[in-house]
């Protein structure tokens, strides 16, 4: 069916035909335990009634039938009379009604009876006979009102009711539909790369809300990756220009009688390599990190053993007995690698590299000596592509070291932290998580 391929469709089809099977059932539930017996209590008066008059006409003298029928009167508005009815405005009563019952019943007892429909007044009228050894009799009385044919204006009436009751279901089923194709409107608009006008009002269902905000979030993400994205294509050609050029120059300069040193060429090199590294890190979506539980001193003392070896000065300063943490050695290192980087290029020596157990984390702390970083400004660096606006003619960057950190240590359900110490410089701090002491599992071996 047409109709049910939408769901205003199918719900208004689903509440039409629960409401129609609803009232048939009361209609047969009224009709068979309420109407019924009514009906036949009816039916029986009305035969009792008849055998009492007969009975009382077979039995008067002719005065006194005289006086019985001139002062007849009973709480139906009936007559009796000896005249005929005309036999050109009669009729038979139909089978299926009240009168028809009222004739199977009389005939009970008096078998030839047989009662005539004839229409006098604003209702037909019923001419029962009264057959006794003194003459024939006929009672006429106005039909039952249950009885007669159902009147026009009550039909009108009716449909005028299904009509409204259909039109009011329609409105409701159209109005909780709304949210829908309002949110399927704004799917298309954003599907064609348009901004969406979607609106959350306080009047839609509650289902249909936690829907509305879920695409709100989604339209804020895929904005958010769109951005990233054009950001970071912008951010290679911008971050990776400063080193090739001087690339070309120095290439162009070993023709020359007294050609340059080849360490800033390697230099250049190692910085593209670094910042290329950075953007493809970024541009995983979900890396998969093995994660063993193991100690994090080894890692911390060969990566301040690979600084110092660089001529950078880079103290470290650990807790005895520290417990073991669940982390991936190469993500990790990377963790260690950018804060290191990050001091060394933005910060003054010297450095220092801190492990030591705070409450039920393990703390892993790199701090440098510069100028530091202003509180307002701290959340701002955890966004991908995001560099304080001081450093923007200093060292070369893309602005995805912290932002890359932020990510691995949520996926190692940990927590980072920045801050800037009264005596100055900057301090960023990476706590992980001690099995067993944070109410999740303890495992030696796991994957995020």
């Amino acid at each position: 069916m047409i109709i049910a391929r939408s769901l205003l469709g199918r719900t208004l089809l689903v509440t039409v035909l629960t409401v129609l099977v609803t009232h048939v059932a009361t209609l047969f539930v009224f009709q068979r335990f309420y109407v019924a017996p009514l009906l036949e209590h009816t039916i029986q008066d009305r035969a009792n009634h008849i055998f009492s008059l007969i009975t009382a006409l077979e039995y008067l003298s002719p005065p006194a039938q005289s006086a019985f029928i001139r002062e007849f009167d009973d709480s139906e508005g009936g007559v009796i009379q000896s005249t005929a009815p005309d036999p050109l405005k009669i009729r038979s009563p139909t089978p299926s009604s009240r009168v028809f019952l009222l004739q199977q019943r009389l005939r009970s007892r008096y078998p030839t009876t047989r009662l005539w429909v004839t229409t006098q007044g604003q209702l037909p009228a019923v001419w029962i006979p009264l057959h006794t050894t003194h003459g024939d009799f006929w009672y006429i009385t106005q039909r039952q009102r249950f009885d007669a044919d159902f009147p026009e204006k009550w039909a009108l009436l009716l449909a005028l009711v299904i009509l409204l009751g259909f039109s009011s279901v329609y409105w409701a089923v159209y109005r909780i539909n709304r949210p829908l194709r309002d949110l399927t409107q704004a799917a298309h608009c954003i599907a064609a790369g348009q901004p969406s006008l979607l609106k959350i009002t306080p009047d839609i269902p509650s289902e249909i809300r936690e829907v509305s905000e879920a695409f709100h979030t989604m339209q804020h993400a895929l904005k958010t990756l769109e951005t990233n994205r054009t950001i970071m294509l912008a951010g290679v050609s911008h971050d990776l220009r400063t080193p090739l050029s001087r690339l070309r120059l120095a290439l162009e300069m070993l023709q020359s009688p007294a050609p340059p040193p080849l360490d800033p060429l390697i230099q250049d090199l190692e910085e593209i390599d670094r910042i290329i590294d950075q953007f493809l890190d970024f541009a995983r979506d979900r890396p998969h990190y093995p994660l063993h539980l193991r100690a994090l001193a080894p890692l911390a003392v060969a990566c301040q053993e690979r600084f110092v070896s660089r001529g950078v000065p880079v103290t470290l300063d650990m807790s005895p007995n520290l417990p073991r943490v669940c982390f991936n050695e190469l993500a990790l290192e990377r963790i260690l690698n950018n804060l290191l980087e990050n001091a060394v290029r933005y910060g003054k020596p010297p450095f220092h590299l801190s492990l030591y157990q705070e409450g039920k984390s393990v703390c892993l702390a790199v701090r440098d000596h510069g100028e530091g970083i202003p509180a307002d400004e701290i959340p701002h660096l955890l966004q991908p592509f995001t560099r304080r606006e001081s450093s923007r003619g200093g060292p070369p960057g893309s602005g995805l070291g912290l932002a890359i950190v932020a990510r691995i240590v949520n996926l190692h359900h940990g927590t980072l932290e920045l801050r800037s110490p009264p005596e100055g410089g900057l301090e960023v701090v990476v706590r992980l998580p001690i099995p067993g002491q944070t109410g999740s599992d303890d495992p030696t071996n796991r994957t995020v």
